[in-house]
């Protein structure tokens, strides 16, 4: 009886601990909806609308910390920025809404996003994206950097 007590225990611990395991397996899930928002509301990204018929090729990113591009380049708002599969983010101004979906979905510290070709990874203090070619941007509540 001595001997089973530990298998026993081992056992109920190991059925305890599986909803703890299966929960931390579904935050650390990587997300693919359409349109996410992190820091709070401080950050919206998500697939950037496109022609009718072709394939979404561009991710969106808005966030105030984004600068504006350099002056006399589009037109709108600033604190947007656009990343392809391929090449360096794009600074832009928009006077509308192009993102496709309409719902954001809250996306936590240690989630990852990914669509595309470009990942996304959030923290309590930033959100990094790059895509297949190494560039990206971070973006902070109050910080925006190229790379």
């Amino acid at each position: 009886m001595s001997r089973l007590r530990p298998l026993l225990l081992a056992s109920v611990l190991s059925l305890l601990a599986t909803p703890a395991l299966a929960l931390a397996l579904a935050l650390a899930a990587t997300s693919h909806v359409k349109l996410w928002r992190a820091l709070g509301n401080d950050v919206f990204c998500g697939v950037a609308i496109h022609a009718p018929g072709k394939p979404a090729t561009q991710v969106l990113c808005g966030g105030a910390a984004i600068p504006p591009p350099p002056r006399g380049v589009g037109f709108g708002d600033p604190g947007f920025v656009f990343l392809d599969v391929q090449g360096r983010p794009i600074l832009a101004r928009l006077s509308q809404d192009s993102f496709e979906g309409s719902t954001p979905v809250a996306l936590a510290d240690g989630s990852t996003w990914s669509k595309l070709g470009i990942t996304c990874r959030i923290s309590a203090t930033r959100v990094r994206c790059a895509n297949r070619s190494g560039h990206g941007f971070t973006i902070g509540k109050h910080s925006y950097k190229a790379f």
